[in-house]
């Protein structure tokens, strides 16, 4: 990403993902049982294996973007920083997204960028 000013939106990437986590811990408090399974069931899925948690994230935030959850596309490109995954291989999973699931994964750029100006650069628009 270049160093240019953040992208403004009506909400951040990290308002977004606090959103979700609220709902899921409404399930939480609700099913615990339930929750918790489905917890242990995508941290199993996440598990380094054959495939490392770098192509995991690449392949998640893919599918992130082929499935148009934008609370999945912002999660999968935070993940993707931890993981170490480069803007440049983000880039690469969005053009495969894009060419799986065409115009309308297109128009998630906007949602990938977004995240990007949140998770991959600082407060000044550089890198981190």
């Amino acid at each position: 990403m270049s160093s240019a000013a953040k992208t403004k939106g009506s909400h951040s990437e990290k308002e977004i993902l606090s959103h979700a986590h609220r709902g899921l811990q409404l399930l939480t408090e609700q099913r615990p049982r339930l929750m918790g399974k489905i917890q242990a069931f995508m941290a199993e899925a996440m598990e380094p294996g054959v495939l490392d948690k770098k192509e995991k994230e690449r392949m998640a935030l893919g599918m992130a973007l082929v499935r148009q959850c934008h609370y999945c596309i912002a999660l999968h490109v935070r993940a993707c920083k931890a993981a170490g995954v480069t803007v440049e291989e983000v880039m690469e999973v969005c053009g495969l997204a894009i060419m799986m699931g065409g115009g309308p994964v297109l128009t998630m750029m906007a949602e990938v960028e977004r995240a990007m100006n949140e998770f991959y650069l600082d407060e000044n628009g550089d890198p981190v």
